[in-house]
C-alpha cells in the first residue's frame, strides 16, 4: 500500500509542475515574450492544453474567468496540495 501512495505522490508532483509550466508558458504568450509562429513550441503547448484542459473544464463551469484571469490553474493546483495532504496523513500498517 505505501508503494502506491508514493506512485500517486509522485504522479501529482508531475501533474503539479505541468500545471505550473502550462501557467507560465500561457502567460508568456498572453504576453507576446512567446508566439505560435515556433512549430516545437506551439505542438507542446497543444499537447499541454489537450492534457490538462479535462482538468480544468469541471472548475471553468463553477468558476468563470473573473476579468480575464482564468483560475482554474490555481484551484487545480489548491485540489492536488490537498490530496497529498491527505494521501501523506494515510496510516500505513
Amino acid at each position: 500500500m505505501g508503494t502506491l501512495i508514493q506512485i500517486i505522490l509522485y504522479l501529482l508532483s508531475v501533474l503539479w509542475w505541468l500545471i505550473v509550466g502550462h501557467a507560465i508558458l500561457s502567460m508568456l504568450f498572453a504576453f507576446n515574450v512567446l508566439n505560435y509562429s515556433n512549430t516545437g513550441l506551439r505542438s507542446f503547448m497543444d499537447g499541454l492544453d489537450r492534457l490538462l484542459q479535462p482538468l480544468y473544464r469541471p472548475f471553468r463551469k463553477i468558476l468563470p474567468p473573473i476579468n480575464g484571469i482564468d483560475w482554474s490553474p490555481f484551484l487545480v493546483l489548491v485540489l492536488i496540495g490537498v490530496i497529498r495532504i491527505l494521501l501523506y496523513n494515510i496510516p500505513i500498517g
